[in-house]
Parts: C-alpha cells; sequence; structure tokens
C-alpha cells in the first residue's frame, strides 16, 4: 500500500485525485501488495464541503465565507457540512476493501482507532461515536468534537475518510452548521499541548498506528501535483506515477 503526503491541496484537486486513484484500484486485478490502494494525508486550502443531505440553510452567511476566501464545494460523500482548513490533518483512504479482507465498517473504526491512539500520545482521549460520526474529546465537559470521520464505498473502493483539528482555526465552524449539529463545540489537538512541530508528529504517529491496523507496510510515494487549478485526469495521474518509477 502507497503512503502519499501532500501540502496543502485545493479541494476540488485532490477529489479529483481520489476518483482517478479509486478507477485505477477498480480496473486492476489480483491481491498483491500494490493493489491494496493508496493513504492520502494532506491539508486542504479554508473549505466547507457538503455532503448529500447537505441543506443551503446550513451556511449562516455565505457572503462573509466568500469575503474570507473559504470556498463551498459540493461533494459525493454523504452526511452534511463540514470544514477544511490548513493546520488540519485530512486522510483519505484509498483502498480496495477485499484485498484488506475487511468491510468499510471495519475500516471506519480501524481509522478512528489510529486517530484515538494517535490523540492519547498526548495525552488527550477520544472516543469514537458512530451515531455522532467523529472523535469526540472526554476532557471536556461538554464533550468536544475533534475529528470527522465518513467514507464512500464505489465499486469496493474507498474514497473521502477523516478530518483532525490540530492546529487550524476553528472559528469558520461557528458559521455553519457542522455535520448537522447546531452549536457542535469543537475542539483541536493545540488547545490542549503547545508542543512544536504538532501537525508533523502527530501525522507520522497516525502512519504508524494505522499501518499496524491494517496490518500492511505503507510505502513512500512522492507525487508532483499540477498546478492548483489544474485538474487531475486519469492521463495527468499516469503521468504523476510514471514520473515517481522513473
Amino acid at each position: 500500500m502507497k503512503l502519499i503526503r501532500l501540502p496543502i491541496v485545493p479541494y476540488g484537486q485532490a477529489l479529483a485525485l481520489q476518483w482517478q486513484l479509486r478507477e485505477r484500484l477498480q480496473t486492476r486485478s489480483g491481491h498483491d501488495r500494490e493493489s491494496v490502494g493508496y493513504l492520502l494525508c494532506l491539508q486542504h486550502n479554508p473549505v466547507i464541503t457538503l455532503g448529500k443531505r447537505a441543506r443551503a440553510a446550513d451556511l449562516f452567511s455565505p457572503t462573509w465565507l466568500a469575503e474570507q476566501g473559504v470556498e463551498v464545494f459540493k461533494t459525493d460523500r454523504g452526511g452534511e457540512a463540514t470544514y477544511h482548513g490548513p493546520g488540519q490533518l485530512v486522510i483519505y483512504p484509498i483502498i480496495r476493501l477485499d484485498a484488506l479482507r475487511m468491510g468499510v465498517v471495519d475500516l471506519i473504526h480501524g481509522l478512528a482507532t489510529a486517530l484515538a491512539a494517535s490523540l492519547h500520545g498526548y495525552g488527550v482521549s477520544a472516543v469514537y461515536e458512530p451515531e455522532l460520526p467523529g472523535l469526540w474529546t472526554t476532557l471536556d465537559e461538554p464533550r468536544r468534537k475533534i475529528a470527522s470521520v465518513g467514507m464512500r464505498v464505489a465499486g469496493g473502493v474507498t474514497t473521502h475518510g477523516a478530518a483532525i483539528n490540530l492546529v487550524n482555526d476553528l472559528s469558520p465552524f461557528s458559521m455553519f452548521v457542522p455535520c448537522g449539529m447546531p452549536g457542535a463545540p469543537m475542539a483541536r489537538l493545540g488547545d490542549y499541548t503547545d508542543e512544536p512541530g504538532l501537525f508533523e508528529s502527530f501525522t507520522d504517529a497516525f502512519i504508524d498506528h494505522f499501518q499496524t491496523f491494517i496490518d500492511t507496510e505503507l510505502e513512500p510515494l512522492t507525487l508532483e501535483l499540477p498546478a492548483k487549478d489544474a485538474w487531475i485526469t486519469s492521463a495527468t495521474l499516469e503521468e504523476l506515477l510514471a514520473g515517481e518509477q522513473t
């Protein structure tokens, strides 16, 4: 399984990359390690994504969002609205479920478990709530949401995944109804620790815990994405992968 770590990537470009990686996995055969899939770890420019159940009324002030440079993007995942921005770790497992011999519920549980284990390393306790998809801290009363989890499966391959607040600005969450829960209190890891290099160290810890869960080594794969406004096609992806192999 390949590990792709990227910097800040526009949401639309990352979504196109997920689609192309999914298609590549769907058209391959066999159960060798390379065909298991890809794990993307990245950040996004400020964006509110709207799932299939999101409503226009969930956005309190579209004008303010536009003035602040926050993009609004309709996406193909389930669920409602959430926010991504710099300093938040976004994780996209693009995985053939049959290759791992597990179902999507198992993968979601493993993703949440790896996130919770990584938080524990910083002295932060969090629990996964399936009915309120995400991780909620147990250090606060009321509990605060620190991560969102949700996946889509098509043709036996997963897309989307999880987003955990590390050192990102939380104020944009007040400008919409996050995950269909008005006034849901939000948290970030930086609220509990001022350790330097928090984003990178947490990402490293998560990768270690996740590969332990799937019992598969994650092999780093470097991709140099095109300009931020360039859409990723199947041909673009093959060129990127060919460049990595030369």
